[in-house]
């Protein structure tokens, strides 16, 4: 989202899931996304990526402050308690896992949430604190967060919402879709779509 609102060219190489060697070797961890800047500098942290490539602060890096991180992070966490809760049993039959890294991911996953059967069971639970999270978030629409312009906070927010849209019984409100097709369109976003073709 990053690189498409700062029209900046870009080769996606999607790993497969179970793939624990390429970024170990890389960056001596597990971690995702690695940025090769492609002058012997490569990075594994999302927000020293952007703040490096945003030369010219159009993102608005500067609102990070350690306040403003705390809040966003406090929301992002509650954001993504609830949507990892509901999509990881869909998001595993994306076309980026075979059978192996399938597994890899279910059996990694299930380790720290409990198995999806429950989680599935579950749903009600987590799509009504889904709800609470969202409503509050909509008043801070305007119509980007906090703000009248996109800015690194909506690509963070809309990064953790955008993966809602494979669970089957949800829909987002009519202004929560209308944004975050907007952040697709200003940030150019097709999650991978030349890997899926």
């Amino acid at each position: 989202m990053a690189l498409g609102l700062l029209n900046l060219k870009y080769e996606s190489i999607v790993l497969p899931y179970d793939d624990e060697s390429t970024p170990v070797q890389l960056m001596g961890v597990k971690m995702l996304p690695i940025f090769d800047f492609g002058d012997s500098r490569v990075s594994n942290e999302s927000l020293d990526i952007i703040k490096i490539l945003d030369t010219d602060n159009l993102l608005r890096c500067d609102l990070l402050t350690e306040e403003k991180l705390e809040e966003l992070n406090s929301l992002l966490s509650e954001i993504g308690s609830n949507v990892h809760s509901l999509c990881m049993p869909y998001w595993m039959w994306t076309p980026e896992f075979n059978d192996q890294s399938r597994k890899y991911f279910q059996d990694k996953k299930e380790s720290k949430r409990g198995p999806f059967s429950k989680l599935i069971q579950n749903k009600e639970t987590f799509l009504n604190g889904l709800s609470t999270t969202l409503s509050s978030l909509e008043k801070e629409l305007l119509p980007f967060y906090q703000s009248e312009k996109i800015t690194i906070l909506d690509i963070m927010i809309a990064s953790h919402l955008w993966g809602m849209y494979i669970f089957p019984e949800f829909q987002f409100s009519q202004k929560l879709d209308t944004y975050l097709q907007e952040v697709r369109r200003l940030t150019k976003f097709n999650y991978h779509e030349d890997f899926w073709r």
